[in-house]
């Protein structure tokens, strides 16, 4: 009888190649797929008024501002309750302090958002400007008794600077549930704010 053998396989460095070559094209097309989609989600609109300028998230609903708001634009994409950014300019006296537009403030927000709770309060730095951060919740419903869906938590943060004699609160609104992973973009929005 004749033994044979089985023939021994050899990879060849063309196909080494291939299987590297497969691997760098698929990781330089996630890549280039995740650029994309970044460059897309973080396009901005140019928005100016009262001498107060920033770069508003582009797609998102501007609605009509009222009383000393400038800016009130809304996430259409959100779940839950839509991620709000605002900006107000409220005139105060030209010697007010930080504390009395605070106050001013978180009284206005106390009469008009149902169950308002401040959670925290502090003066920082934004963007190497003095500001004044107020941390709160808030349930947002539906005044409709017909209107059958469960109220949202929001939660809120509120920057008020100083400026003359007026204080610029830019405001950020979004469910609880989307409050931090969507806080890094509001933090892209502040960043262009111009006064």
């Amino acid at each position: 009888m004749n033994a044979s053998s089985l023939p021994s396989k050899t990879i060849s460095t063309g196909y080494r190649f291939a299987d590297w070559a497969v691997i760098a094209v698929t990781v330089v097309a996630l890549l280039a797929g995740w650029l994309t989609k970044n460059s897309v989600e973080n396009r901005s609109i140019p928005f100016e008024g009262s001498g107060i300028s920033a770069q508003t998230p582009q797609g998102w609903l501007m609605t009509n501002a009222q009383g000393n708001e400038i800016l009130h634009v809304t996430d259409p994409l959100s779940s839950g309750f839509g991620t709000t950014y605002s900006i107000e300019n409220i005139p105060v006296a030209s010697d007010a302090t930080v504390g009395q537009a605070v106050s001013l403030l978180t009284l206005q927000r106390g009469q008009a958002l149902t169950a308002y709770r401040v959670l925290e309060q502090k003066q920082v730095t934004v963007f190497g400007q003095a500001a004044y951060e107020i941390g709160y919740v808030f349930v947002e419903s539906n005044p409709n008794l017909t209107y059958n869906q469960i109220p949202n938590i929001v939660r809120g943060l509120d920057y008020i600077f100083l400026n003359g004699d007026h204080a610029i609160v830019a405001t950020y609104w979004a469910d609880e549930n989307a409050f931090e992973s969507d806080l890094g973009r509001f933090q892209g929005f502040l960043s262009t704010l111009k006064f």
